[in-house]
Order: structure tokens, then C-alpha cells, then sequence
């Protein structure tokens, strides 16, 4: 379990970085847009960075950052200068990268000639996929190296990955561009006070040629999944007037980040669960899930709801020492990469904690004093009652009354309350 025994604080992501989350998936860049594999940045998927160098040069030169922002959670726009070829202070071009993530990214670069002359431009979009193990980023220790084969063809260029029989693909798109085993090139003139712009995508595949899942809306003019579901979160929440400023602004950010932190459960697309936090914890966790969830249940039971069922679903049912898993125990993390896998002898659950199954308990109670629906509550009863045999038969191990905790393997978590 490599990095769960390390400082779990996330390790610094570079002055100005900037951090999208959609669901679990998240991506970390520069404040000029580009992703260097060097720093802990990426656009990671299932807990895989599944694009690790996203890097633009213009004429053979990187953008000088002017300015960045996040419409939304999973929006980014970065504002750039193009230097000047020879050198000269001064640049008549600026470029707007304006970045979408969902199960990959879609980013719209589009370069503004502000000069009198027309302006030759030589992009270059730098493109590669090490699809290291997300703690091994966070470690800053990338340790297994993938087989790649690069396949450009057109204006596509598709990586595909091989590490010990498991494969990996991504699949790099742009109308126009010439593809290379390095990434895209576009080549044009940009006539004086004139914008030429071009829109890339980039997302994970599975087999010969489909994509795991639709990237983001296709037509501009259409509403993306990611903002029907930010507009519904919107709807739902009381609004609030307040006299004091500073405390106004505090509820309507907890109120965004909570909208943020909401990632789906793959097996039940309606439910809605908390994650834990960006960008490292983008995941299913024990204890943080359901803390996040009591405290906003009074305004949405539904985020406790959903919550309750999937941790439900991952109850423990056998004594497993290398998963920490016991019957009626509450799982402290769910992760999909490699690394998680092999550690945990192919699964994906670890339940070393010793405070998640008392907390289930006490969500259900809130949720039920808050008006969760009584043919929920009847559903998740017997859960609880798992729960309890846990906390009698497995967490209190002397009889004392208390719950005590020890980890059952030398890789597990020391401290798991």
C-alpha cells in the first residue's frame, strides 16, 4: 500500500498550480496550463495520471503565464504570452488555453494576434502518459515503467501501455494537427487583429478503438454532464442572505467545495457520495465520507443517502488480514490503481479503521431524524445491526467497552482512528 504509511498530508503542488476535480477524476497543471512530469502534476483517472507531460510551445518557445482561474470545479482557463522569436520583450500574441476535464480532458487553445503584421505560429502540444500509480506521484516515486508503443496517425496520436499483462490507452485528438510519436503539431498564419483557434481532447480507451466513456459534450451549445449535475446541486441548497459579509462568503464556498467533492458511484450512477478531498483523496473513504456527510445532512440527506448505500454494498462480509476486512466492518478507502492492487491482493478495498462502522451507525441516526425516507432507513437497518456485531465482536477485543485498534499486517495503516 504504498504511500499509506507515509505523511498522508498531499505533498506541495508548485507555486500556482492549479487543480480541477470532476468525480474522482482530477488534473494539476501550471498556471500557464502545462503539465510537467517533474512536479506532482497530471490529469489522473481511477487513480491513475493517465497524462503525465501536456506542454505547449509556440515557435519552439513555453508560454509565459499572465493569468489563471476556475470558472468551475472542472474548468480551467489559462492566459499565456507567446515570446517573441527574437527574443524582444514585447509579444502582439497571447493564448487562452480554456480546459474541461471529465473521464479525460477537452482544452480549446486558441492564440490572439494583436500585432499589425500577420504572425506565423508553429504549436507544438508535447504529449505523453506514464500512468504511474497516484501515491506513487504523490511520493514523488515512479517506480514501475510501462511499455509503450505511440501510434500517431492523422491528427491522432494513441499511447498504448503495458506493465506486467495489465494494459493502459489514451487516445490524443485535434482536427488539423499532424501527429508524431511526440505529440501534435498545427502550423498557421494568423492574419493581423485576427484569433486562430483549436480544440484537443484527450481520454482513456479501452480496446482497439473506443473510449472509456464521452469526454464532455460534444456541441458548444449543449449543457455537459458536469454542469447539469453542478446546476442541480445549486438548486437544492437554501440560499442564504447574511448581514456579515465574511460569513456569507464562508457558507457559499463550503457550499461549492462540498458541490466539488461529490464523485459517483460507478455501479450506481444516481448515487452521489462525498470523496474525501482534492486533489489526493478524490476517493471513496470510511470516516471522511461519512463526517462530510452528518454535517451537511440537515440541508441534503441525499448525499448521506448515497453514502450509506455504497459503503452498505462494501460491508464486510470474511476475515481478510491483508485487506484488514471483518464482517460488519465499515472499509476506511476504496482505490483503483495498480499499486492498491497488488498490495492488497487484487482488490481495491482496505477497512483498516477503527472509527468508519461506529460512524455508519451514527449517520443512519442523523439521516433518519432528518427525514431520510423510512424504506431507506428499513433497508440500511441491518446494515447498522452488522455494524454493531462488529463494534461488540471485532473492535472491542478485551470486553471493555471501548473500541481498540491494531493493524493485522505490517503494511497496514499504524494509526487507524
Amino acid at each position: 500500500m504504498t504511500g499509506w504509511n507515509a505523511d498522508n498530508a498531499a505533498g506541495p503542488t508548485g507555486q500556482g498550480a492549479v487543480t480541477l476535480v470532476e468525480g474522482s477524476s482530477f488534473c494539476i497543471s501550471q498556471a500557464n496550463g502545462d503539465i510537467l512530469p517533474a512536479h506532482p502534476h497530471g490529469v489522473f483517472y481511477e487513480d491513475t495520471r493517465i497524462l503525465s507531460l501536456w506542454s505547449l510551445a509556440i515557435n519552439g518557445r513555453p508560454l509565459e503565464p499572465l493569468g489563471a482561474w476556475t470558472p468551475a470545479p472542472y474548468q480551467g482557463t489559462h492566459i499565456g504570452r507567446a515570446a517573441q522569436a527574437d527574443g524582444g520583450a514585447d509579444s502582439p500574441l497571447t493564448v487562452e488555453r480554456k480546459r474541461e476535464l471529465g473521464t479525460g480532458i477537452q482544452e480549446c487553445i486558441t492564440i490572439h494576434n494583436y500585432g499589425l503584421e500577420p504572425a506565423f505560429c508553429e504549436l507544438m502540444l508535447s504529449v505523453d502518459a506514464d500512468f504511474a500509480d497516484l501515491f506513487e506521484v504523490k511520493d514523488g516515486r515512479v517506480r514501475r515503467q510501462w511499455e509503450q508503443i505511440r501510434r500517431p496517425q492523422g491528427d491522432s496520436l494513441r499511447i498504448d501501455a503495458l506493465w506486467q499483462g495489465t494494459k493502459k490507452n489514451i487516445l490524443v485528438h485535434a482536427p488539423g494537427a499532424e501527429a508524431g510519436t511526440e505529440g501534435l503539431l498545427f502550423r498557421t498564419t494568423i492574419p493581423a487583429h485576427a484569433e486562430w483557434s483549436v480544440r484537443v481532447s484527450a481520454v482513456p480507451v479501452a480496446g482497439d478503438t473506443e473510449s472509456l466513456a464521452p469526454l464532455l459534450h460534444a456541441p458548444l451549445v449543449t449543457v455537459s454532464p458536469q454542469e447539469q449535475r453542478l446546476k442541480a446541486w445549486d438548486a437544492g441548497i437554501p440560499s442564504t442572505r447574511l448581514s456579515n459579509p465574511s460569513v456569507d462568503k464562508t457558507l457559499l464556498r463550503s457550499h461549492q467545495d462540498l458541490g466539488a467533492l461529490r464523485i459517483v458511484d460507478p455501479a450506481h450512477p444516481d448515487r452521489m457520495v462525498v470523496a474525501a478531498g482534492a486533489p489526493w483523496f478524490m476517493a471513496l473513504f470510511g470516516r471522511d465520507s461519512l463526517l462530510a456527510s452528518i454535517m451537511i445532512v440537515p440541508l441534503d440527506p441525499t448525499l448521506a443517502l448515497g453514502t450509506l448505500q455504497t459503503l452498505a454494498d462494501r460491508q464486510g462480509t470474511a476475515v481478510d488480514p491483508l485487506t484488514e476486512e471483518q464482517p460488519g466492518r465499515i472499509l476506511h478507502e476504496v482505490r483503483l490503481g495498480v499499486g492498491t492492487g497488488l498490495a492488497l491482493g487484487g482488490k481495491s478495498a482496505y477497512y483498516g479503521t477503527a472509527d468508519a462502522t461506529p460512524l455508519f451507525v451514527t449517520l443512519l441516526g442523523e439521516a433518519s431524524r432528518w427525514g431520510l425516507a423510512s424504506a431507506d432507513i428499513a433497508t440500511l437497518a441491518p446494515h447498522a445491526d452488522r455494524a454493531l456485531d462488529w463494534i461488540r465482536d471485532y473492535g472491542d477485543r478485551d470486553g471493555d467497552g471501548f473500541v481498540e485498534y491494531e493493524r493485522l499486517n505490517d503494511q497496514g495503516l499504524i494509526n487507524q482512528g
